[in-house]
């Protein structure tokens, strides 16, 4: 039976470490299966689920039985939000991730700016993708609404910043939907997280909600583009 791992908490101020985690994350990210909250636990799990026989970095990785799990809420990103993506995003990528990307999106990356990072375990080079309007990621498509990289090759061709960045408003358990109403950060890497189960239709008008910064964005983007088009 396969083992179930999760990612250990990042280091607060640890900067080089956090890098050093993430890429090892990366290279497992074909296994990771979900960002999970534990309110037994009291923790955010990143968990990966690899195949019998693949190395995982016991510095980086911590195994937990699946039982921690059983109540756990699954955070969810609903298509059509992409707040993160769009304003802020900070997204970058980690150079063992670029290598597995077609040459083509590979030579966009690297005219990214770029910086190195002595880390535990070597020098990882990350390249920053939040260079657009906003802090909006270059492989966001604005009228589409979506990841150009995830259309291209799946989850797995995202970045694994990206797969486990979470706003944690959405989630779901047990095939309910759920969304945020509260959360306190408790230290230790411990945070109190509190969810409501909604309908259907309050789950959309969340979406929604959290959409409004894309399609104000989204706006202003096509009026520029026309305004181009018409000199």
């Amino acid at each position: 039976m396969a083992k179930v791992y999760v990612l250990r908490e990042p280091r607060r101020g640890d900067r080089a470490w956090n890098i050093y985690a993430l890429r090892e994350a990366a290279r497992l990210k074909k296994w990771f299966k979900g960002v999970y909250y534990s309110p037994r636990l009291k923790r955010l799990l990143a968990v990966f689920k690899p195949t019998p026989g693949t190395h995982v970095n016991p510095e980086v990785f911590e195994e937990i039985g699946e039982s921690a799990l059983r109540d756990a809420y699954r955070m969810e990103c609903p298509r059509g939000c992409n707040r993160c993506c769009v304003f802020r995003s900070g997204a970058f990528i980690l150079e063992n991730e670029v290598n597995k990307l077609p040459p083509s999106i590979q030579e966009r990356v690297l005219r990214q700016p770029s910086e190195l990072i002595k880390t535990p375990g070597g020098w990882v080079r990350i390249y920053r993708l939040d260079t657009e309007s906003m802090g909006r990621c270059v492989f966001f498509d604005v009228e589409q609404g979506e990841c150009m990289l995830e259309r291209l090759g799946g989850k797995e061709a995202k970045p694994i910043v990206c797969l486990l960045t979470y706003c944690t408003v959405f989630a779901t358990r047990n095939g309910e939907k759920y969304l945020k109403t509260g959360y306190r950060d408790l230290g230790d890497g411990r945070v109190e997280i509190h969810y409501r189960r909604v309908s259907d239709e309050e789950w959309e008008a969340a979406i929604k909600k959290m959409a409004s910064t894309w399609l104000r964005f989204r706006r202003v983007y096509k009026s520029s583009l026309r305004g181009i088009e018409s000199r």
